[in-house]
């Protein structure tokens, strides 16, 4: 049985312990979404987190992780709107088009796609792992090697290891490989 077949199944059968680490994964991703819609970050974290309870308290059965996950994300949008609502910004939800369909499938793929990068960064060997967060963050290899104190040329040979490793990791994933070419090359 696949790991996420094994945690939906778990979820599924209401296993508190299964709960608590859905929520430590997909948390963070919940709170990086609601931020799309909301800028206060304590009013995020609580939407997010009323997001599971929702979810939990539902007592829903799903068929796959990925329908928990959309449940999560538009239960999240939802209450992001709720919340601009009763604070009067009605102007702004209109603005920002956030209760467009669309805009919520952009922000759900944006925030996936992250997801799926970073978890693989995350299984980097430690060094790597920072050479590659530094190159994402605009550093080009002299700033990195004057970082980390390390020569240029180990700063080649390990960024080119990692991304070889990243390639491997995530070539079922075309889209978020073509995105992380992007971050790493800019």
């Amino acid at each position: 049985m696949n790991s996420t077949k094994y945690i939906l199944d778990k979820l599924n059968n209401r296993d508190s312990y299964a709960l608590k680490d859905f929520f430590i994964s997909f948390y963070p991703s919940l709170c990086v979404f609601a931020k799309k819609y909301i800028s206060e970050t304590d009013i995020v974290e609580d939407i997010a987190q009323e997001a599971f309870l929702v979810y939990w308290e539902s007592k829903k059965q799903f068929e796959n992780i990925d329908v928990l996950k959309g449940f999560l994300y538009i239960t999240t949008k939802n209450k992001c709107l709720n919340h601009l609502r009763l604070k009067g910004l009605h102007a702004e939800i209109a603005k920002n088009s956030l209760d467009k369909e669309d805009y919520l499938y952009e922000l759900i793929l944006e925030e996936e796609t992250y997801r799926i990068i970073h978890k693989a960064i995350e299984n980097l060997p430690p060094q790597s792992r920072r050479i590659i967060e530094l190159s994402m963050k605009g550093y080009k290899n002299p700033e990195i090697a004057n970082e980390l104190d390390v020569s240029i040329n180990t700063i080649k040979t390990l960024k080119g290891n990692a991304y070889k490793v990243l390639r491997s990791n995530l070539q079922d994933h075309v889209f978020v490989l073509f995105l992380l070419n992007q971050l790493l090359n800019n």
